[in-house]
Parts: C-alpha cells; structure tokens; sequence
C-alpha cells in the first residue's frame, strides 16, 4: 500500500510541475548508483560459500523537494525521499521503494532553516558529503567511521544555519525514538546532534558531537568527529577522527580515516582511502583495518562509472555483535573474520531541474 501510494505521488509530482512552477519550485530527482562484484568473507562454515558474485543497489533514491514563498518573506521547503532496491536487499520484501530517507517540512528564512521529519543528523553532515572519497560504494567509509553515530533519524528537529563567511552551524533534537505517546521512561532515546562547519577555497574543517541516551537508564552514548579536507592542485587530502563511546566504563574507542583523491584529467581520478579502530577500552585486540582502492570515470555530466577493490580486516577479540562491515558486505561473525569486494559500478543522477 505503501509503494503505492509514493508511485501515485511521484507520477503526479511529474504530470504537476509545469502548473506548480508558476507558484512554487518544485523539482523530481533521483540517483541509480548499482554494482557488480565478487563479495567474500572469511565464513569457515563447511557448507557456506565464502565469495560469490553479487548484484548491490547503493543507497539509491527517488525523491522530491520545492519551495514555497510565503507572504512573511520567508519559505517554506519540503522534501519526500524514498530509497530504491534494484537488488533483492528490500527491507519490506516487495516493490522497489524500500524505506524513506530524508522527508520534511521546513521554513527557510535570512536566519537560516529549520525542518522537522527524518533527517540525517549533524554529526553524519559534517564528513559523509564532503570527506568520504567511496560513498555510498563498497568502499564507504562507514566501515569503520560513524558505525554509530552517522545516523538518519526519525522524529528530527533540525536547524542549518546561513553561510557566514565560510562558516555554518548545524544541530539537531530527536525526540524519542521508541515512544511517540506518553508516558515514556525519564531517560528516553532522545537525542541530540551539533557540528560546526567551515568551508572557504582549499580548507575544509568541521568538529561535530553527538549523544543518544539510553531509555534503560544506562549512560548514554557518545560520539566526538573531527574532520579536515585540503585541496592542493587537482589532488584532495581528507582525514577524520572519531572517538565513539558507547557508555559505560572503559567502553570507547578511537578511529581515523585518510583519503586522497587525486584528478588525472579527462574526467578520471584514482581515489584511495585507509581507516583503523584501535581497541575499545580495555579489551586486547578489539579493533580492525580498512582500505580502498579504485578509479572513477566520468563518462558524462550525470553518470560516473568506477572499479573499486576494498577490504576490512577485524582483529582477534572482535565478536560476531561488534564486527566491522563493507558496505553491504558482512565479515563472518568469527574471530579475525575479513570481508573483501571487487566491484565495477555506475552511479547516474537525474533531476527535472
């Protein structure tokens, strides 16, 4: 019912465009990001294959977003996202949509914007776009980067500043997320998201923070990320640090992610990225390594083709619950597990603007 409901929605976002351009910016867009790989892992169970060639849909979407002026000389901004399969990894098990990602309802203004709905939190913001040289690819650097804390959350209020001379200020309240009525626990899974922001030239600096609490009355978990980006010549050079706490005691651990991408010309560029989690708290050998390597061909100005070669190594103490993942591609849940891809993929964007 669902998916219905959406096609019907998308088809007339399309049929109305010419009638609401005249009142409103209205605009149908989406992405196709698809590959093919050989997948493995380290599964030592005799009877499960451990490679095998595999079709993956990247995260892509289909959506619509506009504006309205308002008579207060503000606007108001609206944006529906679906996220759609071309893989069998549907979480609802039929149709092609398979869940929303950013939807809401927002007023924008000379004070910035704020949006109510489900949003990436600041703290995902302030690196994915920017600093993640293989998003939304097998070599995404969630594999080892924000594995918690770089989230989508429901029930978000969110505020984005204006550009102020390079700078910007991002922050976020998600309201409990597990209870929309009351009562609920005193200590609910509320949420609170921020990062600063700043972009001018060559330099890309950003420090965010991130705290969920816990409706069982345990600490809560936190998340501190720093983020820098420079540009020299056609070569980009990335790094972020992130210090996850999950609660409790002895309970964090530190991570950190480098990149390059470097531009050949012609629309080519080689991109290469390395990321480490140290041991979380006290426990030996807790930890995993990671690496990408590939090129990308722009093949036109909305599709980019790329081959990609990336891996995950998880040290000896990590378990089946806490292992480090590629995107889409699960280590076995065994001590010292790895998973690896080779892929050849394709990423298209459209937009009727």
């Amino acid at each position: 019912m669902m998916q219905k409901k959406l096609i019907a929605l998308a088809v007339a976002g399309v049929m109305a465009a010419p009638m609401a351009a005249q009142a409103a910016s209205a605009e149908v867009y989406g992405k196709a990001r698809v590959s093919v790989g050989v997948v493995g892992n380290d599964d030592s169970t005799p009877t499960n294959d451990d490679s095998k060639l595999n079709v993956t849909s990247h995260h892509s979407n289909f959506g619509i977003r506009g504006a309205e002026a308002l008579d207060n000389g503000m606007d108001a901004t609206y944006q529906l996202e679906a996220q759609v399969s071309f893989d069998d990894d549907n979480a609802t098990g039929s149709g092609i949509f398979d869940g929303m990602r950013n939807t809401y309802f927002g007023l924008a203004g000379d004070f910035g914007e704020v949006r109510v709905g489900k949003h990436d939190t600041p703290y995902k913001m302030s690196t994915y776009s920017k600093l993640d040289v293989w998003k939304d690819t097998h070599g995404d650097y969630n594999a080892i980067i924000g594995t918690r804390h770089d989230t989508r959350a429901d029930n978000s209020i969110l505020y984005l500043s204006p550009d102020m001379n390079g700078f910007s200020l991002a922050a976020a309240y998600i309201t409990d997320v597990n209870d929309d009525e009351l009562p609920v626990p005193e200590n609910g899974n509320e949420a609170v998201s921020i990062a600063g922001m700043y972009d001018a030239g060559p330099l890309y600096v950003t420090l965010a923070y991130q705290t969920i609490d816990n409706d069982t009355g345990t600490e809560s978990a936190d998340g501190v990320k720093l983020g820098l980006g420079y540009t020299i010549g056609n070569t980009g050079l990335g790094f972020v640090y992130e210090n996850d706490d999950a609660g409790g005691n002895d309970n964090d651990q530190d991570r950190m992610y480098f990149s390059i991408d470097q531009d050949m010309g012609n629309g080519m560029a080689i991109k290469a990225a390395l990321g480490t989690a140290d041991d979380r708290g006290n426990t030996a050998d807790s930890g995993a390594t990671f690496f990408a390597l590939g090129g990308t061909k722009q093949m036109s100005k909305n599709v980019e083709m790329y081959a990609i070669y990336s891996q995950i190594d998880n040290d000896a103490n990590v378990s089946a619950a806490n292992r480090f993942d590629l995107d889409y591609v699960t280590a076995a849940g065994t001590p010292e597990a790895s998973a690896n891809v080779f892929a050849v993929g394709a990423n298209l964007k459209f937009s009727s603007m």
